[in-house]
């Protein structure tokens, strides 16, 4: 590798554009290259909304199982916010008092989702919200598998 191609490398990171997920940034781990990412806002399609979104993979673009994820995600959508709909209960009863309502996209927006480990078994990921109304939360739930974790909460 030249100098001019390292240097390149190391401080204009590596862009492509991809036909489902749009314009996508990799995000390189020089000290753990097999955690390097490709991240971008992709048009979730079932909110229709633009979620940040991270798909593992290398400098040649995402892993097939990063990319096949999200198309599933995107299939078993009412699963998984069944799944989350207790966790996010605990979080709102904790910091606003009371339950998520009965839809909950009127006081909450889905902000991403974050693959961590797409070639593990179980897949390690996690789901993010954010509160719309006067108090801002920014919630992530982690998942192993299908199974939910405990909320973080950011305030």
């Amino acid at each position: 590798m030249s100098i001019l191609q390292f240097l390149k490398k190391r401080f204009s990171p590596l862009r492509i554009s991809d036909p489902d997920f749009g314009s996508l940034l990799y995000m390189r781990i020089p000290n753990a290259p097999e955690r390097s990412y490709w991240e971008c806002e992709w048009n979730f399609p079932r909110t229709g909304t633009n979620i940040s979104i991270s798909l593992p993979g290398d400098e040649s673009g995402p892993w097939e199982e990063s990319r096949q994820f999200y198309f599933e995600a995107v299939e078993r959508f009412d699963q998984i916010l069944a799944a989350v709909r207790p966790k996010l209960d605990e979080v709102f009863m904790e910091w606003l008092q009371r339950e998520v309502p009965d839809y909950m996209f009127s006081e909450l927006r889905l902000a991403g989702f974050d693959l961590q480990e797409s070639r593990a078994q179980p897949v390690k990921w996690d789901i993010t919200f954010e509160t719309t109304g006067k108090k801002w939360l920014g919630i992530s739930i982690p998942f192993e598998g299908e199974s939910p974790g405990d909320a973080t909460v950011d305030t």
